[in-house]
């Protein structure tokens, strides 16, 4: 992620950041994979404000959070969705207008961050299932939905 695709996202409300990387790392999902992804940034700002040396790394924010570098794949160098995310950034109006599955990725976005969607998993990070990432054998797995698996 550049500096000005940093920017972008950072231009965001709370709401639209969390739906746009509900929207770039589940947007195929079903409802539950939705949440459990929105769940993990929640999960991660609550961490880090409650843990402030993990806070310094990744964020206390939910930007913070979501910019922090090589933590979400859909910003990371390389990935076909970042592209497509960071388009969302600069263009929310636009996207909002032309894009159901970003629309319920915001909605369920608003609805975790005000609390009538509860979080459904306990988890700080998260990989698919075709995925092998060195740190999986280091976590415990607490569930797998849809096509991710969910550690704490």
């Amino acid at each position: 992620m550049t500096a000005n695709d940093k920017e972008s996202l950072k231009k965001l409300s709370d709401a639209q950041i969390l739906a746009v990387v509900i929207y770039g790392e589940a947007r195929g999902e079903s409802r539950e994979g939705k949440i459990a992804v929105g769940s993990v940034v929640l999960n991660r700002r609550a961490f880090g404000i409650t843990h402030p040396k993990w806070g310094s790394l990744y964020g206390d924010t939910i930007s913070e959070v979501i910019t922090a570098p090589f933590q979400f794949s859909c910003f990371n160098g390389g990935d076909p969705n970042g592209t497509k995310c960071i388009w969302i950034a600069e263009h929310w109006e636009k996207a909002t207008e032309e894009n159901a599955v970003l629309n319920d990725c915001y909605g369920i976005a608003q609805g975790l961050l005000g609390g009538e969607i509860k979080r459904n998993t306990n988890a700080l990070y998260y990989h698919t299932l075709k995925a092998r990432p060195a740190w999986r054998d280091k976590l415990t797995i607490e569930t797998t939905i849809g096509n991710h698996i969910f550690y704490v």
